[in-house]
């Protein structure tokens, strides 16, 4: 989805329906962004209109994840979004059977310079991988083909088949990914095509964005100051019908 169309999926959530249209939205296209949310309590309000949130190892007792630079000069693993460094494009909770669908962050205080969102549109990346290169498709979606977390991690692969033809992203590229020969020899034409379909959008207090997780690959630009992003893990309520993934566009 290019820049100009990603403005289109700019939703006013404290509008009368504004949930719910940021739901159709999402049900739609995967992604939302929006402004007005500056605060922790009003990303949870949003959340839990939205669905069940979901805990994570790093959040707080209210459930939300604060992300900010912590200072170290070399994180450990897995922990590189608690720096200033930029983070590829990747999607959350990918050690986990089953991945949160929604993330939901916002932003509490920007940088002082950088510090922007970076969205992919993961069903654009399959897509120029089915016309481009099908033999690298077929490899990053071949069964075992990659190992995602640490000790209790899970076996998986980048592109991966779901129910009713849906199909899901999952991947991260840092110390916490191990990769089969057959996927690792992929990766790099996987790289050209997700900076060929990367966005960035500026970051400000208040504004934010929400994802499909098993879509949207997110990530962010390398910055300088106290940037603070709340972040909120989500389980969508079934009325809000937000596939677990994507149709591929050959198969839509």
């Amino acid at each position: 989805m290019p820049v100009t169309a990603l403005a289109e999926c700019h939703v006013d959530v404290a509008a009368a329906g504004g949930v719910g249209e940021l739901a159709g939205v999402l049900a739609c296209d995967g992604v939302a962004l929006f402004d007005g949310v500056p605060a922790e309590q009003q990303l949870l309000q949003l959340a839990v209109r939205l669905g069940r949130l979901v805990p994570h190892r790093d959040s707080t007792g209210s459930g939300l994840t604060v992300i900010t630079d912590r200072g170290d000069t070399r994180p450990s693993a897995g922990q590189a979004g608690f720096s200033r460094h930029a983070l590829a494009p990747h999607s959350d909770c990918s050690d986990l059977p089953r991945p949160p669908l929604l993330v939901a962050m916002t932003c509490i205080r920007p940088a002082v310079r950088g510090g922007d969102c970076v969205l992919v549109d993961g069903r654009a990346v399959h897509d120029e991988l089915a016309t481009s290169a099908p033999e690298a498709l077929a490899d990053l979606s071949a069964r075992r083909g990659a190992y995602f977390g640490g000790a209790a991690g899970i076996v998986g692969n980048v592109f991966e088949p779901g129910p009713s033809g849906l199909v899901g992203i999952r991947l991260r590229r840092d110390e916490l990914a191990r990769f089969a020969p057959q996927t690792q020899r992929r990766l790099a034409v996987l790289a050209r095509i997700i900076e060929r379909h990367t966005v960035t959008v500026p970051t400000r207090a208040g504004s934010g964005y929400v994802v499909n997780n098993h879509r949207w690959l997110h990530g962010r630009t390398a910055f300088t100051g106290a940037r603070r992003m709340h972040r909120a893990l989500i389980d969508p309520r079934p009325v809000w019908r937000i596939p677990a993934g994507f149709v591929p566009v050959a198969a839509s």
